[in-house]
């Protein structure tokens, strides 16, 4: 009688010492999403890929500002043919590029070469695209980005951010829904004036309290 109450007693001990072992390996707080190398970045579920083309830099200061009150990797769109100066005899190359894109949307010879990327578009939940404004449309380069990897995005969360002197920026939102036909566009589009490109952390960081306001979640 008394060696089986001591083995019952030593299995009720190693019992208790096993689910003591099992809770502390348990994380304090498997819910926290908060980024620990920097609390105060969002650190959301999933990953956030940023692609951008920037030809006066005007994105390139938006993308480099965001990048520091979000975490995501950036994709920089650049032009196959180096050199080009779009801002010669009235912006002329870039006109042209952007009229051969509106006479023939569909065919793959409409859009510039652009240089490879290499990104695995799977890998991302939600993208963020960088565009600058080209009379009234999305900057060529990027909108051949957006051709041959759109479909790719079909059920992602999709922000976009635009780049302009002083044109409204809904074809350049068309330009995104057309070659992003199954995209989820979180709403509203974030438009920055030139004018406020030095300025622009602050309409960024409203940008993402809006976004997380309206969708229950953050970029």
């Amino acid at each position: 009688m008394k060696k089986f109450l001591c083995l019952l007693f030593a299995t009720f001990v190693a019992v208790g010492l096993s689910a003591c072992s099992s809770h502390g390996n348990e994380p304090e707080n498997p819910d926290n999403t908060e980024n620990p190398d920097n609390p105060d970045k969002p650190n959301p579920t999933g990953k956030t890929l940023i692609v951008y083309y920037s030809f006066t830099n005007n994105v390139h200061t938006i993308v480099t500002d965001l990048l520091t009150q979000i975490e995501a990797d950036a994709v920089r769109i650049e032009p196959a043919e180096e050199g080009l100066d779009y801002a010669a005899n009235n912006y002329a190359i870039g006109s042209a590029l952007i009229q051969a894109i509106r006479n023939n949307p569909n065919d793959a010879a409409s859009y510039p070469e652009i240089k490879p990327v290499e990104v695995n578009i799977a890998d991302y939940d939600r993208i963020i695209i960088g565009a600058p404004l080209w009379w009234s449309n999305m900057a060529a380069p990027l909108q051949a980005f957006l051709f041959h990897h759109g479909d790719e995005m079909k059920g992602k969360d999709i922000g976009l951010i635009v780049s302009s002197a002083s044109s409204g920026i809904s074809g350049v939102e068309a330009d995104a829904k057309r070659l992003i036909p199954e995209g989820n566009f979180l709403e509203p589009s974030l438009w920055i004036r030139s004018s406020q490109t030095s300025n622009c952390h602050s309409l960024i960081a409203d940008w993402i309290l809006h976004l997380t306001i309206l969708n229950k979640t953050t970029l």
